[in-house]
């Protein structure tokens, strides 16, 4: 079976969308598939082998910190790409941020995106002809349904997320609230953000519609693609290898002593740091915490970590009960996410699954959210569920339960494992995508 899996970002990259690709595609080949890559470019470079140890000295690592980060990131790099036939779209339309959401720079990388993919699907013969065409993200099933010919393989719509629920988000960050304040509307902050979540739910119906067949992540994402579609598919939720198969790249309790933190006594954000991460959520429970202004301290410290040099703007400096530290790899993003405690995920919007949170299942480590079956999480038993109504106090309450209750923290650690090897391992996921692909691919030759 040949698949093109098509992707709307930049790749080989360490933001959760680019994860969730690469484990897709590692997987299906694993199972025989051949399979073939088209991304806008490549987000990211291993970093050169002869970087000096003033580099490193200047990011206040030590030698040892800088040259593993860097064989780490190597390492990962090149397993992304190992073996896969990669196109990129033309380099003076691909985007110059490697930040999600929309941009103004994002019409033209698409627009780029479709003309390779006219082009990768016109090259082929009829005996080495794709069989289907697996979509990542809205803006790539968009290309591929508006620049395909009707005699085309098979679109299968991986649903990263709705926009119908997450467009919105965006106007939470800084740059639009400068510019919604220099042109007076502030007040309009409200009525955009509902015709942005309309505009979303249209999309999100004429991707569920047009498509032959779709993968959802989560259960509000498999309710709509149910209700606009009378293709093919399935709720398939995104899988990583298991890191204790063989070893971790880097010691989880090495790692966390370089960055001063203790293992098991500190909660862990880990990820990228845009504004529909809801980070602000973080920040003011951490206010409000005991403690917080000057009296009793709890054991466990609240951690972002990011792979991003630059700090959440606007409140981290102000915010001293949280710490930001930088990572240089998915590899040492994992050894501080099996040295926590819990991780913590504030994101309310549905529709997406946080490939952090399956990364935290693989390594046992337990989760703070405010999503339970969304995302196939049980309260008490591998997370603690908090409330949207009240986020900010919810998740200070429960960070301050599980920071004095040992007992529950290791009965939602052995929770969190399970639960990551009943749901969230490749070859079981691989295999539901096969099947699935296999009978799109069925009803589209039929059509």
């Amino acid at each position: 079976m040949r698949l093109l899996l098509v992707g709307a970002f930049p790749y080989p990259q360490s933001h959760g969308s680019q994860i969730y690709f690469q484990e897709q595609a590692i997987a299906l080949r694993s199972l025989g598939a051949e399979i073939s890559l088209l991304t806008y470019g490549s987000g990211k470079s291993p970093r050169s082998a002869d970087r000096t140890e003033d580099d490193d000295n200047a990011d206040n690592d030590p030698e040892r910190k800088g040259r593993a980060g860097r064989e780490a990131e190597v390492a990962e790099h090149w397993r992304a790409l190992d073996g896969f036939d990669h196109l990129v779209s033309p380099k003076w339309t691909a985007p110059s941020s490697l930040r999600s959401g929309p941009s103004w720079a994002k019409p033209l990388a698409d627009l780029g995106l479709a003309m390779t993919l006219r082009n990768a699907i016109a090259s082929r013969s009829r005996h080495n002809a794709y069989d289907a065409i697996l979509t990542h993200n809205a803006e790539a099933t968009l290309a591929a349904l508006q620049a395909l010919p009707r005699r085309r393989p098979a679109i299968l719509y991986c649903a990263h997320t709705l926009l119908g629920k997450e467009l919105s988000a965006y106007l939470k960050g800084p740059k639009t609230n400068h510019f919604l304040n220099r042109f007076g509307m502030t007040q309009e902050t409200g009525r955009v953000a509902r015709g942005l979540d309309r505009l979303g739910r249209r999309i999100d119906r004429r991707l569920a519609s047009g498509s032959d067949g779709w993968i959802s992540l989560t259960q509000s994402s498999e309710r709509v693609m149910r209700q606009f579609s009378n293709a093919p598919g399935a709720l398939i939720p995104p899988a990583v290898p298991d890191p204790r198969a063989g070893s971790l790249a880097m010691d989880p309790k090495a790692t966390a002593q370089r960055h001063g933190l203790e293992p098991g006594r500190f909660l862990l954000y880990s990820g990228n740091l845009d504004a529909y991460q809801e980070l602000d959520i973080l920040a003011a429970a951490a206010r409000i915490r005991p403690g917080a202004k000057g009296g009793r301290q709890g054991r466990v410290r609240l951690v972002i970590a990011s792979h991003s040099a630059r700090r959440v703007a606007g409140w981290t400096d102000a915010t001293p009960e949280v710490d930001f530290i930088r990572v240089e790899s998915s590899a040492e993003m994992q050894a501080l996410l099996a040295s926590a405690r819990a991780s913590l995920l504030m994101r309310r919007a549905e529709g997406g699954f946080p490939i952090k949170l399956v990364n935290s299942l693989a390594v046992g480590t337990p989760v703070i959210a405010f999503h339970g079956s969304e995302w196939g999480l049980e309260h008490e038993r591998n997370a603690l569920i908090c409330s949207s109504a009240r986020p900010a106090e919810s998740m200070a309450t429960a960070i301050d339960r599980l920071d004095a209750d040992d007992a529950l923290a290791a009965r939602l650690a052995s929770g969190a494992r399970d639960l990551y090897l009943r749901r969230h391992q490749p070859e079981p996921a691989a295999r539901q995508v096969l099947a699935l692909v296999d009978e799109i691919c069925r009803s589209h030759g039929r059509r």
